[in-house]
């Protein structure tokens, strides 16, 4: 009896061993593959690390050159912008200049107003043109132009600027843009002075100038001049010089002499009392509606 219990211990104690060692096997084979997957996932992952340093080392080339690139344009920027501020203070500097002649005087003495320039006469000598020039030589042999026939249209100019001498001083009311292309124009006229300060009137950009009958003259005829030209003139000087020149000739027609009992200077009168000069007005503006606002 004994001696067969203890072959069934041994056989008990063989099977645990035997299972024991299985386990060990399977634990040791797991461990081993465990291992290897690790070593694999390793090398994975230093392959994906050593992509990713190519792709970061790309990626802060590609930044440098597009660093570099960047600042190449912000130099040429710079240089337009520097380019760009010289001809702003070069347009600024001939604005000025520009303002200067068409809107200012030098006062001398006891407030007598002197031109700044004799503009006509030193644009002709820039250019080379005067009078002469302006008008076409007569060919040889051929006679002189005959004077203008009453009723035409250049008699008609003639008797315009006949009027507009007879005016000692008129009040001029318009855009200062308006008033440069005139100067730009009459400046050319040997008649033409510039007058004194521009003054504003209104927020609008508008201003008053007055100026004298003969300066008058030299616009009136510098005006004439584009409008003769038609087609051949650019349409905007033409557009301009016939509305300015319609505008004022429809305030010199208006004008005549006064009688010497009404003249403020002959008379002693006040200023209040004065007869009111000569205003011409460019500034059209929309027709006021009757009744627009009632419901």
């Amino acid at each position: 009896m004994l001696g067969w219990g203890k072959s069934a211990d041994d056989g008990s104690a063989g099977r645990i061993l035997e299972a024991i060692s299985g386990l060990k096997g399977e634990l040791g084979k797991a461990l081993r593959d465990g291992f290897l997957e690790l070593r694999r996932q390793n090398g994975e992952l230093r392959e994906e690390l050593r992509e990713l340093r190519r792709a970061v080392g790309e990626a802060h080339k590609d930044a440098a050159e597009h660093c570099r690139e960047t600042e190449a344009l912000r130099q040429e920027l710079l240089q337009e912008l520097r380019a760009a501020e010289a001809a702003r203070q070069e347009a600024a500097g001939r604005r000025t200049e520009a303002e200067t002649l068409t809107g200012a005087g030098t006062l001398t003495g006891a407030g007598t107003l002197k031109p700044l320039a004799e503009a006509g006469a030193l644009a002709e000598a820039g250019s080379g043109t005067g009078r002469a020039d302006r008008e076409p030589p007569a060919r040889d042999g051929a006679p002189a132009a005959a004077p203008p026939e009453p009723g035409t249209a250049v008699d008609a100019h003639a008797a315009l600027l006949e009027k507009a001498a007879g005016i000692s001083a008129a009040e001029l009311i318009c855009h200062r843009d308006t008033w440069a292309f005139i100067v730009e124009q009459a400046a050319r006229n040997a008649h033409f002075r510039v007058p004194g300060e521009l003054s504003a009137v209104g927020k609008d950009g508008a201003a008053s100038v007055v100026v004298s009958g003969r300066s008058l003259m030299a616009i009136l005829t510098a005006l004439d001049t584009v409008r003769q030209q038609g087609r051949a003139a650019d349409p905007g000087d033409y557009a301009l010089a016939r509305k300015f020149y319609d505008r004022i000739t429809a305030v010199v027609q208006t004008v005549g002499p006064v009688p010497g009992g009404d003249h403020p200077q002959a008379t002693g009168r006040t200023e209040a009392e004065t007869p009111r000069r000569a205003v011409i007005v460019i500034d059209d503006r929309p027709a006021r509606q009757e009744g627009g606002d009632q419901g």
